[in-house]
């Protein structure tokens, strides 16, 4: 054997193998409603199993996934959970697409629900994006009723790592705007009559407790 076909040796071809009842499995596959992703695929598999009446064993677990995909019961599952989805959940997957939209994370899966009325991810797609703990955090800052509603007055705290702005701090704003979106809720306040946005985790009340009687 030469040098050449040494270092480049041909490799094997995959093993084949007949598909059960493949002729009627691919024909109750074709006649069901595809994705525009799945159908494709499922027409080249199609036409490999025509030319030889058999698959490679990767090749005949896809088709075993389509078959699952598409079966009566999880057809069913996916249309409960798409009129769930748009009855219940769609506010929730909203909220935290436009967090994730300021993030390098579900960049994909954001645009689509934030840009596509119709769009419904799959419950697992949710899930993953909803039950982790930036997730909760962001649908909390936008759920939870504002720490320092519009029209309340606020104290700028005196904290560097929070304000960077000396002259801000120890000075009173008075809130005109709540924005509940993010890790962190901010407002907009007018502070010595100019607008300034913070997060409401440098604001704290400008009423003083009261002493309790000794």
């Amino acid at each position: 054997m030469s040098y050449w076909h040494q270092m480049y040796a041909r490799r094997p071809k995959a093993e084949r193998l007949e598909v059960k009842n493949g002729e009627a499995r691919f024909e109750s596959l074709m006649a069901k409603k595809l994705s525009e992703k799945d159908r494709p695929f499922a027409e080249s598999l199609k036409r490999q199993f025509e030319d030889g009446g058999k698959l490679s064993p990767k090749q005949i677990e896809c088709v075993e996934r389509m078959e699952q995909r598409y079966s009566p019961e999880t057809v069913l599952k996916r249309e409960r959970w798409t009129q769930s989805y748009q009855a219940d959940h769609r506010p929730t997957a909203l909220i935290v697409a436009k967090y994730y939209r300021t993030t390098q994370y579900f960049s994909d899966l954001s645009g689509k629900i934030l840009l596509e009325e119709d769009f419904v991810p799959t419950e697992r797609q949710f899930e993953a994006m909803t039950q982790n703990k930036y997730a909760k955090k962001a649908i909390a800052t936008a759920t939870e009723p504002p720490a320092f509603p519009a029209g309340s007055l606020c104290l700028i705290r005196a904290n560097y790592n929070l304000v960077d702005n000396p002259k801000l701090h120890n000075q009173f704003g008075l809130v005109m705007e709540n924005h509940p979106v993010g890790l962190h809720a901010s407002s907009t306040l007018l502070v010595n009559g100019e607008k300034v946005k913070l997060q409401d985790r440098c604001l704290k009340s400008a009423q003083r407790k009261k002493k309790k009687n000794s």
